[in-house]
């Protein structure tokens, strides 16, 4: 017999005396079958002595390691939560071992906690349910489905009667995730909105009316890869916005490289443009630490074309970092190549939109954040804003800005918020202050107030807007009001040309039953000669 043989022969047996030795210690091994962003799905030959709320360990470098959390089982396969997303693959092996417990858990991951409980419920609804059927015990993969059918009208009138308008809008949103357990998956988010009698603008022009913000179909053919055909927006480009066609993506370990094909969204309706070519790749690099934090870091090279010719060729850029304890940051930057200026081509490499936001949390009681945005101009294709705050998300949304908020008791907080929009001539600066006191559920009336002062300056405009709110649970859940009051004074420019305005409003919001709800919000605006209505009723059902 040669030495491999023996070899061999050896390894046999230490894998027997392995596995006997688990068998003694009441040791069950399983394997990872299926993960998502949320659960992870484990297979084992029958999980008989598994209940809800064991821990799951994985052997990382000769130790063993508690890594997920039963939460649901059947007689062969678990649905776990991980208390790490660290050394997680599919196909890896999972070890039974014993239940952890609670002070263990905590020890482990402080953001994660179990009440025993919560621990008991989970088993009484297992033992009256089959959570996961047969079906998911063969593919690993579970399916979902949420959706949300709302329906909304939207009044404005004034003191004359020919100025009432009415606007219905009906949402439509889904989220299948792997359609009978299959590898498809599917997300929708519809908006159909028209103005009473006048019909015929729906009939002149279908996408004034009808607005596809996402519809999307995924196939993932195996868990590495993705194919998504139809309207979504890219979260490893999130700021290039929603694209119509082709993405495909491929993970190799913490490396995803992908590339998209299709057309961009008609800027004037949101429509499908055919004309509006758009192409190109990216790669994306992501990593966690044992702590939770993650970074993610995109570079991409788009190219856009208006018919045959080329209009725009640009990199992108985007990172993410919740490397560092209680610190998030999030960047974005666009940097053109390429790009006609009055029909001439001009390939000076310059950046044309910049965002970075950096928040910290240094403890439970106080959170700073701070951002700088230099991006386009935002396109609302639908708005249900007043005046008054359009007028200031337009003047406050670009330039510098940085925002503290302190809560030095449980049921107090106050902050406040500066911006200051700059540019070189000078000729659109703009600077806003934001401050706040508010009150959580104060004690005996069990009523939330906030007061809040905004001031705003720009060159055309200076002023400032006081406010309050209150706000209350009536019916333990069921019913929730909002009153809220504002005071405008604005002087627009060198004419003197002054707004004051009393803008008050009560909002009524009803759960009539877990998934189906009823709001209905009344707005006045109270000016010297004028008072103007808004009336706002939306009814909302999910599945």
């Amino acid at each position: 017999m040669n030495s491999r043989r023996i070899f061999n022969l050896l390894i046999i047996l230490l894998l027997s005396i392995t596995v006997y030795g688990q068998e003694n210690d009441q040791q069950l091994e399983g394997k990872i079958s299926f993960k998502n962003s949320k659960n992870v799905y484990v297979r084992f030959e029958s999980t008989n002595s598994i209940t809800a709320g064991d821990t799951l360990y994985i052997e990382i470098s000769g130790d063993l390691r508690p890594l997920l959390l039963v939460k649901q089982l059947s007689s062969i396969s678990c649905v776990t939560t991980p208390l790490t997303k660290d050394h997680l693959e599919v196909n890896q092996k999972v070890i039974f071992k014993k239940r952890l417990t609670t002070s263990e858990i905590e020890i482990l991951n402080p953001k994660i906690t179990v009440d025993e409980p919560r621990v008991l419920a989970v088993e009484e609804t297992i033992n009256h349910h089959s959570n996961i059927d047969h079906n998911q015990e063969e593919t690993g993969r579970p399916s979902k489905l949420r959706g949300r059918l709302s329906l909304g009208s939207y009044t404005n009138f004034s003191d004359s009667p020919t100025s009432t308008l009415q606007r219905m809008r009906y949402t439509f949103s889904l989220d299948a995730t792997n359609i009978n357990h299959s590898r498809f998956s599917l997300e929708s988010y519809v908006m159909f909105r028209h103005t009473a009698h006048e019909w015929s603008e729906v009939q002149n022009n279908l996408a004034s009316a009808l607005k596809v913000y996402n519809l999307a179909l995924h196939f993932e053919p195996d868990e590495n890869s993705e194919l998504i055909f139809g309207r979504k927006v890219n979260r490893n480009v999130s700021n290039v916005g929603a694209m119509d066609g082709l993405q495909a993506s491929l993970t190799l370990g913490s490396i995803t490289l992908g590339t998209m094909v299709g057309t961009r969204p008609d800027p004037f309706d949101y429509s499908v443009n055919l004309k509006m070519l758009q192409y190109g790749g990216y790669v994306s690099f992501q990593q966690r630490n044992e702590h939770g934090g993650q970074h993610q870091t995109s570079i991409a090279i788009l190219e856009q074309k208006y018919l045959s010719r080329t209009d725009r060729r640009f990199v992108y850029f985007q990172h993410t970092n919740s490397l560092v304890n209680k610190l998030n940051l999030f960047t974005s930057v666009e940097m053109d190549l390429f790009k006609l200026e009055n029909d001439e081509a001009n390939s000076t490499m310059s950046p044309t939109s910049i965002f970075v936001s950096l928040n910290y949390r240094p403890s439970p009681k106080l959170s700073l954040a701070t951002s700088y945005d230099a991006r386009k101009n935002v396109i609302y294709y639908e708005t249900y804003k007043n005046f008054i705050d359009q007028l200031i998300e337009q003047e406050t949304r670009q330039g510098a800005r940085f925002r503290v908020n302190y809560r030095p008791f449980r049921f107090v907080t106050f902050g406040s918020s500066v911006g200051y929009r700059f540019q070189k001539d000078q000729a659109n600066t703009s600077k806003n202050l934001y401050s706040f006191l508010s009150f959580n559920r104060i004690p005996w009336i069990k009523m939330s107030a906030t007061i809040s002062n905004t001031l705003l300056e720009s060159n055309y405009l200076k002023g400032n807007i006081y406010g309050i709110r209150l706000s209350r649970d009536l019916l333990d859940g069921k019913l929730f009001t909002d009153l809220n009051f504002r005071r405008v004074n604005y002087e627009y420019g060198q004419s003197g040309t002054r707004l004051k305005q009393n803008i008050a409003s009560v909002n009524l919001t009803s759960r009539i039953t877990k998934k189906l709800s009823i709001s209905v919000n009344y707005e006045a605006s109270v000016e010297k000669h004028r008072t103007l209505n808004r009336i706002y009723s939306n009814i909302i059902q999910r599945f």
